[in-house]
């Protein structure tokens, strides 16, 4: 009973050995926090440096959050605009606050200066700023002896800027309505062939697309050729003027397939003021393609493309494309047979000598 006792007793101790051990070991292998060795910057988001985490630099907090845990270190400077921080940690440097709200909790040790700008500083009981609280600019606006030259030109200048500007952006307002009012009056004038071209535009506007950038290809070679033979100018000249007139007819039309697809089944408005505001959106839209640098004459030249095509294709408007082939009616055996009579020779004779004796009578 006794060996068996003692033998209790040294696995109890040793049972007891290993939990601690195994304690330890599950202790050694958690490992701390890594060091941070470089600037941080918070912008718009969520930072949190641990507890008993290190951060060698500075941090920046703009419009974002970042907390600091109990036994973390900032060893640098913090600037904070428009964000929020909380500190329950060790900083070394100065913190500046523009903005925001700043939380020095317990456990909070700043030894620089805290510079607070229009900022919300909530410090609770066992802070401590160890330098000095300054309600004012971080900096000084101190720039030395600055030689100033004659600047009486530069208001006349950037006035003249703003006001070409202006100029410009009223100038493109106008041009703008004034395709809108051209396109309400073209469908009023034509209003079979636009919306034959619409038409088709919108049945097939790859096709049409196609067409268009071949024309856009080989008219102007045409062109250079009928400009290069001297009898042939006047034919060069009318066709870049039908050309102009062309593209400018198929800007109406694919407006007024815009227009009908975004008011046409939504409202009771009249066919040409449809055309109008379709033709005013695709401008805008033209407009603001044609702005991109590099390559928005390509983008804003290759939506003229569609209405060239369907001009092409349609024919200025008189035919429809693809055409539209009639049917043959089907007679049924139900449907009643007409047949024509057609007078016989005798017939004929008969009436013309009755018509010769009424004469003579």
């Amino acid at each position: 009973m006794k060996n068996s006792k003692r033998l209790f007793s040294i696995f109890i101790l040793l049972l007891l050995v290993l939990i601690q051990v195994s304690s330890v070991s599950a202790n050694t292998l958690i490992d701390p926090p890594p060091t941070i060795n470089e600037d941080k910057v918070v912008l718009g988001q969520s930072f949190t440096l641990k507890e008993n985490q290190t951060l060698n630099g500075d941090l920046a907090v703009i419009g974002g959050t970042a907390a600091l845990k109990t036994g973390s270190r900032v060893n640098g400077n913090i600037a904070i605009i428009g964000g929020v921080l909380e500190i329950d940690g060790t900083v070394t440097g100065d913190i500046q606050a523009i903005g925001g709200t700043v939380t020095l909790n317990e456990n909070a040790v700043i030894e620089g200066s805290f510079y607070n700008f229009g900022s919300n500083l909530h410090q609770m009981e066992g802070a401590r700023i160890e330098g000095s609280q300054i309600s004012n600019l971080p900096f000084d606006f101190n720039f030395g002896k600055i030689d100033i030259r004659d600047t009486t030109n530069i208001p006349l200048e950037a006035a003249r800027r703003t006001t070409s500007f202006i100029t410009k952006f009223l100038w493109a307002i106008l041009q703008i309505i004034a395709m809108g009012g051209l396109a309400m009056l073209v469908l009023l004038i034509a209003p079979k062939s636009t919306e034959r071209i619409s038409t088709a535009i919108g049945n097939q506007p790859f096709t049409h697309w196609g067409i268009g950038l071949l024309t856009a290809f080989a008219f102007p070679a045409v062109i250079l050729v009928c400009l290069i033979t001297i009898i042939f100018i006047p034919l060069g000249l009318i066709g870049i003027m039908a050309l102009m007139v062309a593209l400018t007819y198929g800007w109406i039309a694919l407006g007024y397939e815009i227009g009908k697809r975004l008011f046409g089944s939504k409202s009771n408005l009249s066919p040409a003021l449809i055309a109008g505001l379709g033709t005013i959106i695709l401008s805008v839209v033209g407009r603001v393609v044609w702005a991109i640098p590099c390559i928005g004459w390509l983008l804003a030249s290759t939506l003229s493309m569609f209405g060239l095509g369907a001009i092409i294709l349609t024919r200025i408007g008189t035919r429809d494309y693809p055409e539209v082939i009639p049917q043959p009616v089907h007679r049924t055996s139900d449907a009643p047979v007409i047949h024509e009579v057609i007078p016989t020779f005798s017939e004929t004779q008969s009436d013309k000598d009755k018509f010769e004796d009424e004469e003579k009578n």
